[in-house]
């Protein structure tokens, strides 16, 4: 199923025909959808700043929003994970380092308003990782101004968020888990990504 969470009230319908029909059990819902307009604070146009907020912030709040009503309804004690980036620990100075900023408190909102029901919310904050979006590949993860010298690869990421969303990580709830080899936590050097 393929949903443009960008557009809330077409993911709303697809979303919800999908939902009352689908004989599958979803028990773990990952958002990792997000895009970047590179533009910083001076700079930044309006259209590019809601396409950013919408797809990384109010899509994801809204289609969370649904499948944790679900999980509610169903009595599912599954997980929510947000993809977010160490930029949501750096300045907040273009579209999307503000998105990041405000899935992280969502993340924490989220985490808070669902343990109750046995819904376990966190977060993986990457930094540099070697997907399409920086133009990188596991071919060369070189990236010698990130203290660990070094991008992350999309499957340490992977392997990461499996940690979190496993029964092992049932008591880790609404924590926002780096994997950035220091970009973002022990140096706020600006690093384009």
């Amino acid at each position: 199923m393929k949903l443009d969470i960008s557009n809330i009230s077409e993911m709303e319908v697809s979303l919800t025909e999908y939902l009352e029909n689908t004989k599958d059990r979803i028990d773990i819902l990952v958002n990792c959808a997000g895009t970047n307009s590179g533009d910083i604070f001076g700079s930044i146009k309006e259209e590019d700043f809601d396409q950013v907020i919408n797809t990384n912030l109010k899509g994801t709040l809204f289609v969370s929003q649904m499948i944790a009503n679900y999980m509610k309804k169903n009595k599912i004690a599954g997980n929510i994970l947000n993809v977010i980036s160490t930029g949501a620990f750096r300045p907040a100075n273009t579209a999307y380092r503000i998105s990041k900023w405000g899935l992280r408190g969502l993340t924490i909102g989220m985490a808070k308003s669902l343990i109750p029901y046995g819904i376990v919310v966190n977060g993986i904050a990457p930094g540099p990782t070697a997907t399409n979006m920086l133009q990188a590949s596991n071919d060369d993860l070189t990236r010698l101004e990130n203290p660990a010298g070094r991008m992350a690869t999309a499957e340490e990421v992977a392997e990461l968020a499996v940690h979190l969303v496993s029964q092992s990580g049932k008591l880790i709830v609404g924590e926002i888990v780096s994997l950035s080899g220091g970009a973002g936590t022990i140096t706020f050097d600006d690093i384009t990504y």
